[in-house]
């Protein structure tokens, strides 16, 4: 739900390589609901919450905007799988990654493009510097990897922080 409908205590997820980055965040009294997992000899992934007292609220919420915005964007993805049909490789609230292959349909999409509230941006351009995917894989949503034209590699992995150490690591 994006800004106006975000919660305001959510587990961290941190990848540990030392013993004193766990040690750091097992024995810090802010945090509570702590878990460990052993990923490999080198790697523990630890999980998180803040205290209560120690959680910030959140001045952004407001539910009607965010129902609002969260609906309206869905009217737009849909719209988007409509035009694309099988094109399409993966779909997220707020994005859609399809196989231009140069069709009328790809075309309509590129003419919805722009730099005004509610047209679409190809993110593979204006965040990567790229100009197109060459490979991808997905193990569904907030999940998924891609090598693009530039030999970059980009990944997104649902409720992991991917610093430069861990993509360097996974790679």
């Amino acid at each position: 739900m994006g800004t106006f409908g975000m919660r305001d205590n959510f587990t961290h997820k941190e990848y540990c390589f030392t013993l004193e980055h766990i040690t750091k965040i097992v024995f810090n009294e802010k945090y509570k609901d702590i878990s460990t997992m052993i990923l490999d000899e080198d790697i523990v992934l630890t999980e998180y919450k803040n205290k209560e007292e120690y959680s910030k609220p959140n001045p952004s919420v407001n539910v009607y905007i965010a129902l609002f915005t969260t609906a309206h964007a869905r009217l737009k993805l849909y719209e988007l799988l409509d035009i694309l049909q099988e094109r399409v490789l993966y779909m997220d609230t707020d994005s859609c990654i399809y196989n231009d292959d140069g069709s009328e349909a790809c075309k309509k999409i590129e003419s919805m493009m722009g730099n005004k509230l509610g047209d679409l941006t190809d993110e593979i351009v204006s965040k990567h510097n790229a100009n197109h995917i060459k490979q991808f894989i997905s193990a569904g949503p907030k999940d998924y990897s891609m090598k693009l034209d530039t030999e970059k590699l980009v990944s997104c992995c649902k409720g992991f922080r991917l610093n430069a150490e861990v993509e360097k690591r996974l790679h």
